[in-house]
């Protein structure tokens, strides 16, 4: 007779025929704009999903126009960043894409009409705050660096964080799945250094039950085993926190992997509960789960763009 695993032990163990890296969908930001409208029914936030809707829909059109030009890394560059686990399209290290901006004024262009007053005001200061703040911004949003200078910067964070987005996205689509580094199973995304917005649980092609990181800034998504801390790694005393009542209901694939070690919080959505589920909708559709679980002592460790604050 064979002994039985624990929970640990079973956390350590990943199936051989995993792909161990996934690229983005081609039609991620359409899925994802979908997947808002579908959540803001009868939501408390509804209106804020469905703008964040609009930015996903002006994301799709500028990931298509995008792709075509997106440039795809020299051949010993990924392979140096292949054979020493490091990502071939750094976001915090490398040179700010050109693109960016021009991604960013399109954005705007698409979105005016639609964005609320605070925006609005925001949107009306961009030719009078100059390229050099928003490219600091820019930058300032890849570091992570949480204090933006104005209550301006502030307001427009999250649509230099969508054109991020879609920057990163299309240099991601440029590659192949074995161009990533893999074997190096990590907190950060492998293929652009970002931090996780959370954790997805697949069902279909990607293999029955298994999970994935989804990054982000690229939305490339990173085997990470299961009952196992993403932040810090460990795998003792890991637990699942869940909404109750109507809320719960509404968001039966989404929960709150919790971890005492480094006292993390990180999303974990599951298709095997709703098939529809979207990693970026979903954690912004259920903020109500971090606020409990920051309650209970836990911090948010997962990192939505359109939820950047001071």
């Amino acid at each position: 007779m064979q002994p039985l695993l624990s929970p640990e032990e079973i956390a350590t163990q990943a199936p051989g025929d995993v792909s161990p890296n996934r690229l983005p969908a081609p039609r991620l930001f359409s899925q994802r704009a979908e997947r808002l409208r579908a959540l803001a029914g009868g939501h408390a936030m509804g209106d804020f999903l469905l703008f964040c809707a609009r930015i996903a829909d002006a994301q799709q059109q500028e990931l298509e126009r995008l792709v075509p030009l997106a440039p795809r890394p020299a051949a010993d560059t990924l392979k140096r960043c292949r054979q020493h686990g490091m990502p071939p399209l750094d976001a915090q290290g490398a040179e700010l894409p050109e693109a960016w901006f021009e991604t960013f004024t399109q954005l705007v262009a698409r979105l005016e009409p639609w964005s609320p007053p605070v925006l609005q005001s925001a949107l009306m200061s961009v030719p009078g705050l100059g390229r050099s703040a928003l490219d600091d911004l820019a930058r300032g949003i890849l570091r992570c660096d949480e204090n933006p200078d104005t209550v301006i910067e502030l307001a427009l964070a999250p649509l230099v964080g969508a054109a991020l987005q879609v920057t990163w996205t299309a240099r991601a689509l440029a590659l192949a799945e074995h161009d990533i580094p893999a074997g190096f199973e990590d907190s950060l995304c492998p293929a652009c250094g970002s931090h996780p917005v959370a954790s997805i649980v697949r069902i279909g092609d990607a293999g029955h039950g298994i999970r994935y990181a989804t990054c982000s800034l690229c939305a490339c998504e990173w085997h990470v085993t299961r009952i196992k801390c993403v932040p810090c790694h460990n795998t003792k005393g890991i637990a699942y926190q869940a909404l109750e009542g109507e809320e719960g209901a509404l968001n039966p694939g989404v929960k709150a992997e919790t971890c005492p070690e480094c006292h993390a919080s990180l999303k974990i959505v599951s298709m095997e509960k709703d098939p529809f589920v979207d990693a970026f909708a979903d954690d912004l559709a259920t903020l109500t789960l971090d606020m409990l679980v920051d309650e209970a002592g836990f911090h948010r460790a997962g990192r939505n763009l359109f939820l950047f604050t001071p």
